[in-house]
């Protein structure tokens, strides 16, 4: 009950709520989006308030809070209020509330006359139609005249009475609409920007960014544009894959260690900046780190994304690890990846994790006994690309460094690496193969039976009976091509039995997985 006074409901007239806005008593804070109403849609709510139709409500923030950069109505630029003046920015109704203000005031000064051309609306009595008024006919009025009496008087007088008394009756309902709208008042800024994150009226989801770009925004720092360049960098990198609520939660973990990025909404903006040049740094560290130690390419290939919180928190305090740092990173990662810790009760292992970052930076060894328990049929499971298990897999078998099984070399992880393709992922007892012994697909497609191998190895060996194609490998070569694949020994005629093949690699598999936890590193 305490807080039901902090939300206040009302029913202004559309002409009192109008007039609100041109006072500068309502704005637009600059977190809300563009306008994007078409011209059909400006003409149904048009004709909807006409036929007392309800057009939805408005949602209003009324906060002495100022915000650094306000976004003017559909371009028509409006009064500046007094500080410590209360303001009502609008959090949901912004495009039917510019839409209204538009067309009423369609021939103000404006920093858009394109759009001011789009809200110049006409009303045709002898119809009922509202259109453009570069198509309506003499015998129409413009919206923009009908609220103001000094305007509307004088063009009555070119109607005839039946018309006169219908422009009457549109005039009334415009201006005696009621309009619901729903006022927060008193709330503090975590709970606006939770209001804000689930209001969606328009199918378009909002974020907390966008509230923190208005409360952070200067001509020197724009948050939004901030993240959106990291984003663009990244994605160079082969990170496009990483998302923008996740370097949020990167950036509350830098500046609060927390992973709550709504609680960012009450950093000081000086604090948010220093966060922002730390979380930029730290960023390129990670995926440095990533691709160099772990031969990760791609964030794709990362088992769980929120592992990069942990990685990027340990980064924006250390830009350059030590050795046994570098080790304890990857006793965790690899621990994170096997034991699937973060498969479930996600934010409660990630701050203990962060916790344990802020311990490696200051020397200790947080990751020195890691548990490395691990699934008992964690490589038995589906071969599906995207899914944790097959990612953690692949993860292991580039630190391997596989090679061709034709000529030996290298296989370049750049490449093969590079984004999802099925073509770069050999089934070392073909699928096909497998289906003329009478063993199905869901038996054949698991992660055991898979290795890496460029394309051009897979097109040739194709659907070849294992037996086959691992006595055409130069024997000169297939020790270590089949060492770098994790082919178990005694296996290496390809004539055993599949489910013994299986068996043997699955546990040849499991015992990696424990040294790169226990060592970071294989073997």
């Amino acid at each position: 009950m305490a807080a039901t006074h902090k939300i206040a409901p009302s029913n202004p007239r559309l002409s009192a709520l109008l007039s609100d806005v041109a006072r500068g008593n309502i704005k637009i804070p600059v977190f809300q989006r563009e306008y994007v109403w078409s011209d059909e849609q400006i003409m149904s709510l048009l004709d909807s308030i006409y036929r007392g139709y309800p057009v939805g409500s408005l949602l209003l923030w009324s906060t002495k809070e100022k915000l650094n950069h306000e976004r003017d109505v559909g371009g028509f630029k409006l009064p500046t209020t007094p500080e410590d003046y209360p303001v009502n920015y609008v959090l949901d109704g912004q495009q039917r509330l510019t839409t209204l203000y538009g067309v009423f005031n369609s021939d103000a000064d404006t920093a858009d006359a394109e759009l001011a051309a789009r809200f110049d609306v006409s009303f045709v009595p002898a119809t009922g139609e509202f259109v453009h008024s570069s198509l309506a006919p003499v015998s129409s009025i413009n919206l923009r005249n009908i609220l103001d009496t000094t305007k509307l008087l004088p063009e009555l007088g070119r109607f005839d009475q039946a018309d006169s008394k219908t422009i009457a009756e549109l005039t009334e309902r415009f201006k005696d609409y009621e309009f619901p709208v729903v006022t927060i008042k008193d709330r503090t800024n975590q709970e606006v920007c939770r209001v804000f994150q689930r209001i969606n009226s328009s199918g378009t989801s909002l974020s907390t960014l966008e509230l923190l770009a208005a409360w952070t925004w200067s001509e020197q720092f724009d948050l939004r544009n901030e993240i959106e360049q990291l984003l663009d960098t990244l994605a160079d990198k082969g990170y496009e894959q990483i998302e923008e609520s996740l370097l949020m939660r990167c950036l509350a973990t830098i500046t609060l260690n927390r992973i709550d990025a709504d609680e960012l909404v009450d950093v000081p903006a000086d604090r948010l900046i220093e966060g922002m040049t730390k979380l930029k740094q730290a960023m390129f560290c990670c995926t440095d780190f990533l691709e160099k130690q772990l031969h990760i390419k791609n964030f794709v290939f990362i088992p769980f994304p929120i592992m990069l919180v942990p990685l990027v928190t340990f980064f924006s305090r250390t830009l350059k690890p030590s050795a046994l740092q570098v080790i304890g990173l990857k006793k965790w990662f690899w621990h994170c990846a096997f034991t699937q810790r973060y498969k479930a009760g996600t934010n409660k292992q990630v701050l203990a994790d962060i916790e344990k970052m802020e311990r490696l930076s200051q020397g200790e060894g947080p990751f020195d006994d890691l548990d490395d328990k691990i699934e008992s049929n964690l490589f038995k499971k589906s071969w599906r690309i995207n899914t944790t298990a097959a990612k953690t897999t692949i993860c292991l078998l580039a630190q391997l460094q596989p090679k061709s099984f034709l000529n030996g070399q290298n296989i370049e992880l750049g490449t093969t690496l590079a984004s999802y393709n099925s073509r770069e992922f050999h089934h070392i007892y073909p699928k096909s193969y497998l289906l003329g012994q009478g063993i199905g697909f869901h038996e054949s497609n698991i992660i055991a039976n898979i290795c890496l191998l460029n394309s051009s190895d897979n097109r040739t060996i194709s659907d070849k009976a294992p037996d086959i194609y691992f006595s055409e490998i130069n024997e000169l070569i297939k020790a270590n091509v089949f060492k770098a694949a994790l082919i178990p020994e005694g296996f290496h005629d390809g004539d055993r039995s599949y489910v013994d093949f299986i068996n043997a690699r699955a546990e040849l598999l499991t015992t990696a997985a424990k040294n790169l936890i226990k060592n970071g590193s294989y073997p």
